[in-house]
């Protein structure tokens, strides 16, 4: 199931994730997709992809799970007229619109389990015109493998915290808990808690459950870059098209 406990985590999320080279994302998106598109974006989180689409003239409906979440994305995009935030689950969305493309970043796949990908894929597929392209991308089984019981600290002076993982390799998850301790004005800390379950897919399987539902021509990345994904890939994005129906 989804997690839903994202208030507090929304809070130091972007101090997460100051190692993703967002620019380089965004750019291998708009090179895939071409100009002047019409896009969908799942799982936006807190609107960095959302916001350098944007900036680029590309319309955007974007939906997250969180409102808390929402609500920094809404800060940072500043009112945008090309974007529209929605508060929808990635598995039974519905939205009265067709789209030029569809985007996932940052894992969202790994947060829900193989049978709610299988919803989530068709509903993609459903709200896509034809002659369209879907690109995500997700942790892989290696990158799993390789943090599989390991702890991780990390302290840059303002946010210190500890990441410990918990496989489950029987249910294909890994159990992860985040504890954060934030200083704030008064060089004091404050404690969040954060509790996550991701699941692990395989690449192979996901790629026969894009092409079941009806995509073709599915390319699989080593990370937003031009080379082809390998066994030892830490990110793997696919890239699937919505053809037209002879």
């Amino acid at each position: 199931m989804l997690n839903k406990s994202y208030k507090e985590f929304s809070q130091i999320y972007d101090l997460l994730m100051n190692d993703i080279d967002y620019g380089k994302w965004t750019s291998f998106i708009m090179n895939t997709i071409g100009d002047g598109k019409k896009i969908l974006e799942a799982a936006c989180g807190t609107g960095n992809i959302t916001k350098l689409l944007a900036e680029n003239e590309y319309k955007v409906t974007a939906f997250d799970l969180s409102q808390d979440m929402l609500m920094r994305a809404y800060e940072k995009l500043e009112r945008s007229p090309v974007v529209k935030l929605l508060n929808m689950n990635m598995t039974d969305f519905k939205i009265d619109d067709k789209f030029h493309a569809a985007i996932c970043c940052c894992d969202g796949i790994n947060y829900i389990t193989f049978e709610e990908t299988e919803s989530f894929f068709t509903n993609i597929y459903n709200h896509l015109d034809d002659d369209s392209i879907f690109i995500f991308d997700m942790s892989t089984e290696f990158k799993y493998k390789s943090m599989f019981n390991e702890t991780y600290v990390y302290d840059d002076g303002e946010i210190f915290y500890v990441w410990e993982n918990m496989p489950d390799k029987e249910n294909n998850l890994v159990d992860i808990e985040i504890n954060f301790f934030v200083k704030d004005s008064l060089n004091k800390y404050s404690r969040i808690n954060e509790v996550q379950t991701q699941y692990v897919h395989n690449v192979k399987k996901i790629t026969e459950l894009l092409k079941m539902i009806g995509f073709s021509h599915v390319e699989v990345y080593d990370d937003y870059s031009d080379k082809m994904y390998n066994n030892t890939s830490m990110r793997a994005v696919f890239c699937a098209k919505k053809e037209e129906k002879q």
